[in-house]
């Protein structure tokens, strides 16, 4: 037989006092109203009978459930379980739990979900998987639901954001391969209507013409999803359109992954025929049997920020204008990018046709 929840009156009951007090008791901003003594024996008596805050009740009434949503594209990128736990550290400080939810990176699936979670009553939502235009913004501001966007955004400017800058770590990427000697650099860019994929691409050819090198248009090729299978076809075009190609970036770390699968696939050789920089230092690259050149972003601390900046809209007092954080990259140098010595790194075969 199911045992019956322990409520307040039963606390009150047990204790001869009243229900008000129980609850002032046991609510760390209205414990002050009652003595100290008071509040220990509550919170002891609390404790005995197995008593735990009813959240619907709660909800009814503060105008809170003191939930928050979390959407992000793919359960399987190991790129967003560090910004959920950067979330998750600073809700749990202050007693919010968070429901969450994946896209599929489709656009229709993500509304369907940002409406179940309207529907539940969250208090916000923090949104890693935007499009550059995207409904669910204006979903959310249709409900009045307060929103944060993590890591990708949207191109208007009127949503609070926290995400890395991306061009500078692609410049970074371009120095360091410029540095290498490698000049016929190619980009393998993730697709354009997702706003670091955009960003990215626009910052290669930016960089590229900053250090006098015209890019061709065979040297880009667009990968249909931000994926290792996209990656690895994406890759295999290239190679067919670029011969003489001495280094790729890739748009990020599963998209670089393919491309060393299709580097091995047509006899290429990783760093010394083809040196490869990829973007997000996911976890355990270091692992891999060509530990990959990368640009790290701050992945904690985006979920550290993006929960922040949705506890401030969540306050009654929040500020009417919207916030837009900046993480800075760094980039990690391992073994798949090799200075290119001419004559040397081409001296093997390859089977491209």
């Amino acid at each position: 037989m199911r045992k019956r929840r322990v409520t307040l009156r039963d606390l009150a009951d047990h204790l001869d006092i009243n229900t008000s007090t129980v609850s002032r008791a046991l609510s760390d901003k209205s414990k002050v109203m009652i003595s100290p003594e008071v509040v220990e024996r509550v919170r002891k008596a609390a404790a005995d009978m197995g008593y735990t805050q009813n959240a619907a009740a709660y909800a009814l009434k503060v105008g809170s459930t003191k939930t928050v949503g979390m959407i992000i594209p793919d359960l399987m990128n190991p790129v967003f379980p560090p910004i959920i736990r950067g979330i998750q550290s600073v809700l749990d400080q202050y007693g919010y739990t968070a429901f969450l939810a994946y896209s599929q990176n489709n656009q229709g699936v993500a509304h369907t979900e940002v409406e179940k979670l309207i529907s539940r009553g969250v208090d916000g939502i923090i949104y890693a998987a935007a499009f550059r235009t995207d409904n669910v913004v204006d979903l959310c501001k249709q409900h009045g639901v307060p929103l944060v966007l993590v890591n990708r955004v949207v191109d208007r400017g009127d949503v609070d954001s926290v995400k890395v800058d991306d061009s500078l770590g692609i410049s970074m990427a371009v120095d360091h391969l410029l540095e290498l000697n490698h000049r016929n650099i190619g980009f393998i860019a993730g697709p354009q209507n997702i706003s670091v994929s955009y960003i990215r691409l626009r910052a290669f050819m930016q960089t590229m013409a900053e250090h006098g090198l015209k890019v061709e248009p065979h040297r880009i090729v667009e990968a249909h999803a931000l994926s290792e299978t996209a990656g690895e076809d994406a890759m295999s075009l290239f190679l067919k359109k670029n011969p003489d190609a001495s280094a790729v970036i890739a748009s990020n770390d599963l998209i670089a992954l393919g491309c060393l699968t299709a580097l091995t696939q047509f006899g290429y050789t990783c760093p010394e025929r083809m040196s490869v920089v990829g973007f997000n230092n996911m976890p355990y690259l270091d692992w891999f049997a060509t530990p990959l050149t990368t640009v790290s972003i701050p992945h904690f601390r985006m979920g550290e920020r993006s929960a922040e900046l949705l506890l401030k809209q969540i306050k009654p007092d929040k500020a009417e204008f919207h916030e837009e954080v900046l993480l800075k990259p760094r980039l990690i140098i391992r073994k798949s990018t090799v200075a290119l010595v001419p004559g040397k790194n081409r001296s093997k075969a390859s089977r491209v046709s």
